[in-house]
């Protein structure tokens, strides 16, 4: 009897365990095979936790040039969905440091400007060094302290120009090269574009160079006393500056008043004033390279976009965004403006792969 109640009791303890140990197996088995899901991330939450891009664009003053950069501006910020705000300031660069450094307070830490003076290259350094994406626009700073600047390669434009003379004046004959202020860097650089283009053609020559006109009414002058002192002897101008271009315009306009049966002086301009382009209509100017002003405004913020939602940097040796040229002759008056919503298309299209790369 004794022994079977020790049976007994030995049983029932070994059946509690068991017991004991599947409860204990279950539990775990459940603890595994069923962790607690995390919710699932909706699309709603990934925008909200991107960083939002605030990008400041400013320009020191307000003519035809800025007015059109600064409405490709904000073209962008429309396509974009970015918040982009600009600034019309003036020359002056206490303007520019103070009203770009309240932009970056207010948390619009991607700018882009046309550099009012040198000085702007102390405010550019200033900034990239608080982590301030910087891009300028139009002319870049002589010591490059911005990260990348979007603008016309202006030998590349100048040298073009030349070339389009040359072929219309048959590859061979005397050119007059019109510049303005050699104090620009950006007039040397043309200078130094024409010059080359006329080097590499046998049978060209530049006849006269003219420069350091500030003025229409001094532009006229001089290149009319060029005229009269190469007379018959010119066979194509090239201008490549705005008010040098307007001078050329009406120097001619005058020259085949005078002159009825007058071989063809083939005039080629820059940009696209009202009298450069009636000149071209009337078949006075031959053509003029159209700056892709537009892009100055729309590639620039293209730029700080990738920069500041991507983590894109300029990529090694690249610090020009050339924003190109077109040249705009009879055949293309009424087209032109769509051959540079392409050129500038392009452009952006292209920044990640030739501009700018991921660190």
């Amino acid at each position: 009897m004794q022994r079977k109640s020790i049976r007994f009791i030995i049983s029932m303890i070994v059946i509690i365990m068991v017991f004991m140990g599947l409860f204990t197996g279950c539990g775990s088995e459940k603890q595994l095979s069923e962790p607690e899901a995390a919710e699932p991330e909706t699309e709603m939450d990934a925008v909200s936790e991107e960083k939002e891009v605030k990008i400041g664009w400013y320009a020191p003053g307000s003519n035809q040039y800025t007015d059109s950069v600064g409405k490709a501006a904000e073209q962008f910020g429309k396509d974009y969905g970015v918040d982009v705000r600009v600034i019309y300031g003036d020359t002056e660069q206490a303007t520019m440091d103070s009203s770009i450094r309240s932009m970056v307070a207010d948390g619009y830490t991607n700018i882009t400007s046309f550099p009012a003076t040198e000085g702007a290259a102390g405010l550019f350094d200033e900034l990239v060094s608080q982590n301030v994406n910087v891009v300028s626009y139009g002319a870049s700073t002589s010591v490059g302290s911005e990260m990348l600047c979007v603008a016309s390669d202006t030998e590349a434009a100048a040298y073009t120009a030349c070339d389009v003379v040359i072929d219309a004046m048959g590859g061979k004959g005397n050119i007059l090269n019109v510049l303005e202020v050699l104090t620009d860097s950006n007039t040397l650089k043309r200078r130094d574009g024409v010059n080359r283009c006329i080097a590499e053609h046998d049978g060209v020559e530049l006849i006269q160079e003219i420069a350091d006109i500030n003025s229409i009414d001094e532009g006229v002058a001089k290149i009319s006393s060029a005229l009269s002192a190469n007379e018959g002897k010119i066979n194509g101008i090239v201008c490549t500056g705005t008010g040098s271009s307007s001078a050329a315009v009406q120097v001619l306009y005058d020259y085949y008043a005078r002159n009825k049966n007058a071989d063809p002086i083939y005039l080629i301009c820059i940009d696209t004033a009202d009298d450069v382009m009636k000149g071209i209509e009337d078949g006075i100017v031959y053509g003029t390279m159209a700056q892709n002003v537009d892009a100055h405004g729309y590639v620039s913020c293209a730029v700080l976009y990738y920069m500041a939602s991507e983590g894109y940097m300029a990529a090694d040796n690249q610090f020009l965004v050339d924003s190109g040229v077109v040249l705009v002759t009879k055949d293309n008056l009424d087209t032109y403006k769509d051959d540079l919503d392409t050129l500038t298309k392009t452009i952006t299209e292209e920044l990640t792969t030739k501009y700018l790369v991921k660190p």
